[in-house]
C-alpha cells in the first residue's frame, strides 16, 4: 500500500483509513419513526424522504428539517417558538413541516406523483400557456421576550440528639425544611430516645445554617398565540420551466412549471410576534443543623464497681479483725 501526502508530510494509509471510518461514524442515522405526523424527535415519512421536528428547549426554539431519501438536508428552518406540549398543537410548526414535505417531494423529482390539491402536500393544477402567475404565502417571526425570575429552594436539615453532652443517640439528614412534618416527626422520635435513656429532652436548637446558590437555568415559555406585527412584504419571483416550485398558502403545495413556460410567483410574507417569557430559575440550597440535648439524672444507688470496692473493703477489715483476735488469744 502507498501512503498519502498532505503538503510535504506523508500520512500512513492506516491513519487515512481510520479517519474515513471516524467520519463515517459521525453520520447519524434517521431517528425512529413517528407514530403520527407531528411529533418531536422522530422521523415522519413523506414523499421522497422524511421530516424531523427537534425541540430546542435551551434556546426556546423549534427546528424543522426535511431530508431526501439519501438523508441529505433539503429544508431547514428554526422557529423562535418554544416547544410545549406536542408539535401537533403548534400551528407554525405544522405549517413548516408541510412546507418541508412539499419541498422534499419537489427536490426528489416526485412532485408529479402528488395527488391533486385537497390537503397538503399536493400538486397544484397548471393551466398551461407560455406564462403563468401563481401565488404563495409565507410567515416569519420576531421574538418579543419578557425577562422573568423564579426561585427554587432546596433544603438539607440534619437533626441530632445528644445524651449527657457527648453521646449522639440519634442523627438523621433530611432533604426538607425543619418545619416539614417529616422533620417534626423525627424530633418526636429523638425525644423518645432521650426519654428512654432517662433524660429530659430540650427544645431543638439550631447550631448552624447557610444558604448557597446551586445554579441557574434559562427556559422559554410562549405566552400566547403569535400575532401579526403589521409588516407584510410582497415579492415576485420568475421561474423558467421545467422546474418545480412551491405555491399557495404557506408554500405547502407543489407546482410544476412546464418546459418553455415562465412562472411569476407572487409571494406575500406576513411577520408575526413570538411573545415569550424568558424565565431564569435560580436554585438555592439551605443547609441547617439542629441539636436536641438531654441529661440523664444521677442516681444515689452506687454503681456496680462501687459495690465491689465496698465489699472488698469490708472483707479486708473482717480479715484484719480475725487475725487480731488470733494474735490476742496466743
Amino acid at each position: 500500500m502507498y501512503g498519502l501526502t498532505v503538503g510535504k508530510c506523508p500520512i500512513s494509509p492506516w491513519i487515512a483509513l481510520a479517519g474515513l471510518l471516524l467520519t463515517a461514524g459521525l453520520v447519524q442515522a434517521a431517528p425512529p419513526a413517528c407514530g403520527t405526523q407531528f411529533q418531536y424527535s422522530c422521523s415522519s415519512a413523506t414523499l421522497g424522504g422524511y421530516t424531523v421536528i427537534t425541540p430546542l428547549a435551551a434556546t426556546g426554539q423549534t427546528q424543522i428539517v426535511g431530508y431526501n431519501a439519501s438523508s441529505a438536508v433539503v429544508f431547514n428552518q428554526t422557529l423562535p417558538i418554544p416547544p410545549s406540549g406536542t408539535a401537533a398543537s403548534d400551528n407554525p410548526t405544522q405549517q413548516a413541516v408541510l412546507q418541508a414535505d412539499a419541498l422534499v417531494a419537489a427536490q426528489s423529482g416526485l412532485a408529479s406523483t402528488l395527488p391533486a390539491c385537497g390537503s397538503p402536500p399536493c400538486l397544484a393544477t397548471n393551466p398551461g400557456g407560455p406564462s403563468v402567475t401563481t401565488n404563495s404565502t409565507t410567515s416569519s417571526y420576531v421574538t418579543q421576550d419578557t425577562p422573568v425570575s423564579a426561585r427554587v429552594d432546596q433544603y438539607s436539615t440534619t437533626l441530632s440528639a445528644v445524651l449527657n453532652g457527648t453521646a449522639t443517640v440519634f442523627q438523621q439528614t433530611y432533604a426538607m425544611a425543619f418545619s416539614d412534618p417529616t422533620v417534626q416527626a423525627a424530633v418526636s422520635t429523638a425525644d423518645a430516645i432521650l426519654t428512654g435513656d432517662h433524660a429530659t429532652p430540650s427544645a431543638p436548637v439550631q447550631t448552624s445554617t447557610s444558604t448557597a446558590l446551586q445554579g441557574t437555568q434559562l427556559s422559554y415559555v410562549l405566552t400566547g398565540d403569535t400575532t401579526p406585527t403589521g409588516n407584510v412584504t410582497v415579492t415576485s419571483t420568475k421561474t423558467f420551466g421545467p422546474a418545480p416550485i412551491l405555491v399557495n398558502q404557506n408554500q405547502t403545495d407543489d407546482f410544476l412549471v412546464l418546459a418553455g413556460q415562465v412562472d411569476t410567483n407572487v409571494n406575500t410574507n406576513t411577520e408575526y410576534y413570538a411573545a415569550r417569557n424568558d424565565v431564569t430559575t435560580s436554585t438555592y440550597l439551605t443547609t441547617s443543623a439542629y441539636t436536641i440535648s438531654g441529661t440523664a439524672s444521677v442516681s444515689a444507688t452506687p454503681a456496680p464497681a462501687s459495690w465491689m470496692l465496698l465489699l472488698t473493703g469490708l472483707g479486708v477489715a473482717g480479715l484484719l479483725a480475725w487475725l487480731r483476735r488470733l494474735r490476742d488469744a496466743a
